[in-house]
């Protein structure tokens, strides 16, 4: 167990499931699209369009242990060519504006996680290359030809100069916002005035990042209007997203896509609860040379155990730890370094038979810290995938496949 690991702090939360999503066919074509704006480190400037970095990441690491694949515009365009399969669980993550935060925060906490995001610029609001206030909110195009050539980020639009700059970025008095057509204006000089702010926008990001091809558009606000469509066919946006609630399907197509908005009081692992089928099993284990067995129950594939029973592999190794359960908190606490206290619960074999579980939703707090690993509610008791409970424990898990055996290293 890592040196600097004191204490392990296991909540369950419980909340509504907005929606099960688990394990799902290659011929699911249904994908989250989830919208995300500005980041923060300081919680006292969270708002609906800015939720804190620690949630990001908690949200990244969701779907890193839940095994989405997330997919950039021109994965789905690719999909849709039929030149490209759609995984078994896609995710499509976006950011709107170009804020600053989604190169200090996001870039780092997405290429940790192995995730890629689509970000649509405001590109008339992106500062010059070698702009060094320190004070700025928005990205400067060096930083947006980094995040594009790093392929963690495809750069999009979300228009040029038509966000409300007259009403400072807020919505209009009028409720005509962003493309919408103005009242009276004809249908040449909407495709003057909006189809040229398209177009302007366009040319800057191909000139800034070198993507030779832009194929996203977010329309500011949301709000649509169907002059824009064939401005944006022409210009060869292929993919378009609103800002209305739901999953976006793309057999109706690659335009209009709904997304979620995230903010601080709608966690991923809410959002996306997964809901899967749970096998008891009985798991070989080796640890540090010497055998053992682990009750388990085996989800996708992998052998999620409890925590207690993972104590008790560990004790009188490098890695031991205590487990106590604190009655005021509702929560597990584990403290290591500390010989572990048995209840005689430990180690009981599982019922017979499939169960239909779901993961919990609230992190797992090492030594202060918030971590969001693969865990499952089961019958009252957490069950940790076992690799994930060794990445944050310390300890490294192999599968030993000749002889089909877990080995556990401390």
């Amino acid at each position: 167990m890592k040196q600097c690991l004191r204490r392990i702090v296991l909540t369950v939360l419980t909340a509504a499931m907005l929606i099960s999503f688990g394990t799902c066919g290659a011929a699911d074509m249904r994908v989250p699209v989830l919208m995300y704006h500005d980041l923060t480190d300081d919680p006292t400037q969270i708002n609906s369009m800015r939720i804190t970095g620690e949630r990001f990441r908690l949200d990244m690491e969701f779907l890193q242990q839940f095994g989405y694949t997330p997919l950039l515009p021109a994965d789905l365009a690719a999909i849709e060519d039929g030149t490209q399969q759609m995984p078994a669980k896609p995710v499509m993550i976006t950011f709107d504006d170009g804020y600053r935060s989604n190169y200090d925060i996001a870039y780092p906490i997405l290429k940790k996680t192995g995730m890629k995001a689509a970000l649509a610029v405001v590109a008339g609001n992106m500062r010059a290359e070698d702009d060094s206030d320190p004070l700025r909110g928005s990205l400067h195009w060096g930083e947006i030809r980094e995040m594009s050539e790093s392929g963690v980020f495809e750069i999009g639009s979300h228009t040029y100069n038509l966000h409300n700059p007259e009403y400072k970025g807020y919505g209009a008095p009028d409720g005509i916002n962003g493309v919408m057509r103005r009242r009276g204006e004809t249908r040449s000089s909407y495709t003057a005035r909006v189809g040229g702010d398209l177009k302007t926008g366009l040319d800057l990001i191909r000139q800034h990042t070198g993507q030779q091809k832009v194929y996203y558009f977010s329309f500011p606000f949301g709000a649509y209007d169907g002059w824009m469509q064939p401005l944006l066919e022409k210009e060869g946006i292929r993919v378009t997203t609103l800002t209305n609630g739901g999953m976006a399907d793309l057999q109706n197509g690659l335009y209009s896509l709904p997304r979620y908005r995230m903010t601080m009081d709608k966690p991923l692992s809410v959002l996306l609860q997964q809901q899967d089928k749970a096998e008891p099993a009985v798991a070989a284990v080796s640890v540090n040379g010497q055998k053992s067995e682990l009750p388990a129950y085996n989800i996708n594939g992998s052998n999620y155990v409890r925590v207690r029973d993972a104590a008790m592999l560990l004790a009188g190794t490098k890695g031991n730890f205590d487990v106590q359960w604190n009655g005021a908190m509702q929560r597990v606490e584990l403290q290591s370094g500390t010989a572990y206290k048995p209840l005689g619960t430990e180690n009981k074999p599982l019922p017979a038979g499939t169960r239909r579980v779901r993961s919990i939703t609230a992190p797992t707090v090492a030594d202060g810290a918030a971590y969001m690993i693969a865990a499952y509610q089961i019958e009252g008791y957490t069950y940790y995938k076992l690799r994930s409970l060794g990445e944050l424990c310390g300890f490294a898990v192999e599968w030993d496949s000749e002889n089909q055996m877990i080995l556990v290293n401390i």
